[in-house]
Order: C-alpha cells, then structure tokens, then sequence
C-alpha cells in the first residue's frame, strides 16, 4: 500500500478560513474558502500557480509550507476575501 503524501496550509484570511492542499503523487492543488473547494488545479497548472508566487525553488513541484502560504495569501486577494 503506498502512502499519499501531502502538504497544507490553513489560515484565517479577511475573517475567513481558508486552506491549501497539494499532493506530492497526483500534483493537485486544492484551495478551499470554509471548507468550500474554490479552486483546483492539476499538472502543469498547479505547479505554474505555485512557482508564479513563490519562486521557481522546485517549479512548483514539491512546495513547502511557506510556499503554500504565499500562494493562499495570492488566491485570498484575488478572491476579494480581505
């Protein structure tokens, strides 16, 4: 059985939780706003979004949790959540 690894972030951004998920095996990335998925990207697009915000450390392919924080606080804004 192999192992899903995954890497999340959670912060209350504008008054509302909000939250990132990326999936090292399938490489997509969720952002949810109150738990509600509003947005989803799968390969290359995940990795494009991540890279475009933070940096091109490992194209976007393997994101830490800062990455993953800048990109929420990018999608927050762009969302109108603040």
């Amino acid at each position: 059985m192999s192992r899903t690894h995954s890497q999340s972030v959670t912060a209350q951004l504008g008054g509302k939780q909000m939250s990132a998920e990326f999936s090292e095996q399938t490489g997509q990335l969720c952002i949810r706003q109150e738990g509600i998925l509003v947005r989803e990207w799968f390969p290359p697009h995940s990795w494009i979004a991540i890279a475009s915000v933070a940096g091109a450390r490992n194209w976007g392919t393997r994101p830490s949790a800062d990455e993953l924080m800048a990109l929420l606080e990018n999608q927050a804004v762009l969302l109108q959540v603040g």
